[in-house]
């Protein structure tokens, strides 16, 4: 009889979906919306699209001879406190009670948990993430610490918002004449099609700006950084040395004491700006000799699908 694993990878940005067969590993079913982090977006947005997500992955189910969900792992975005874990809880309750999904075991955890986890496969190790947030987690084997991801308003240095901040913000220095010149504004006014510095102000103050709408401005980067353009390479060694300092606080959380140890990272201002991920490796492997510093090769689902597939064969 078929099993299936659900799992929601519930980011800031976008919503991914995958059903799983359970014994053979095997995805079966994707999909993918918007963002659902209740922080930035609502908890009846966040709640619709994690319905809109079920009601889709239901469909496939019902086609299937075994609709159960025997693990079902929603790693979400927001979840920075018992009070978040409780919000996030309720939307995940609700949504699978209207979409009448028939799940056995459910695991709902902050995204970057949930991936640490999958991409360690329960071993100690550690998860620096800068997507459009950043935040990081470390496992000694046994307890979980988290530094970081405490949103763009009082934190995420180095990440892709924080990239895109300081984007815009060396543009409207340069247009004030109080910075220097950089080629990340003419990136900038060709990707949005705006003529002025007036145009951009309204750009950033429209109803319908969202803070990955700013992240991706720092995706201007790397090629600025690629033509010796002065402004785009401080930028980038700057968010490096701030992701050093993540880095490093999880690391002391869980008292490392400097033995063989694995740090990977994602998200795309590491993974998209080789300066910032070659300036971030060389600090972290000074410091710590025995840290091997890797990049992710898949997307962050993959990882949570891992930490899902264990949760099952544990069962």
């Amino acid at each position: 009889m078929n099993e299936w694993l659900l799992i929601i990878d519930g980011g800031a940005t976008k919503t991914a979906c995958a059903i799983v067969h359970a014994e053979s590993g095997e995805i079966q079913y994707t999909a993918s919306l918007g963002g659902s982090n209740y922080q930035a977006i609502g908890v009846e947005p966040a709640t619709d699209i994690l319905r809109a997500l079920l009601a889709k992955a239901q469909v496939f189910l019902q086609a299937q001879a075994n609709p159960k969900i025997t693990v079902a792992t929603f790693a979400m975005a927001g979840i920075d406190s018992p009070n978040d874990h409780k919000i996030v809880t309720e939307i995940v309750q609700h949504t699978i009670t209207a979409t009448q999904l028939n799940i056995q075991t459910l695991i709902i955890e902050n995204d970057a948990e949930a991936t640490l986890l999958g991409v360690t496969a329960g071993q100690a190790g550690a998860l620096l993430i800068a997507g459009t947030g950043a935040i990081a987690y470390a496992f000694d084997g046994e307890h979980i610490a988290r530094s970081g991801g405490w949103g763009h308003r009082a934190g995420d240095e180095g990440s892709g918002y924080w990239l895109g901040q300081e984007v815009i913000r060396a543009i409207f220095r340069m247009e004030d004449g109080r910075g220097e010149p950089t080629i990340l504004k003419d990136a900038v006014y060709n990707y949005l099609r705006i003529q002025d510095v007036t145009e951009l102000a309204a750009w950033l103050f429209r109803p319908s700006y969202t803070n990955a709408q700013l992240a991706k401005m720092g995706a201007f980067l790397a090629d600025a950084v690629a033509k010796k353009d002065a402004c785009a390479t401080h930028i980038s060694i700057q968010a490096a040395y701030e992701l050093v300092l993540l880095a490093c606080a999880v690391l002391k959380k869980i008292r490392y004491q400097g033995e063989p140890f694995h740090l990977y990272c994602n998200g795309g201002a590491l993974k998209h700006n080789p300066l910032i991920f070659k300036t971030f490796s060389q600090e972290m492997t000074s410091m710590y000799p025995q840290i091997r510093v890797s990049l992710c090769q898949h997307q962050p689902i993959h990882y949570i699908i891992q930490r899902t597939k264990r949760a099952y064969d544990s069962l």
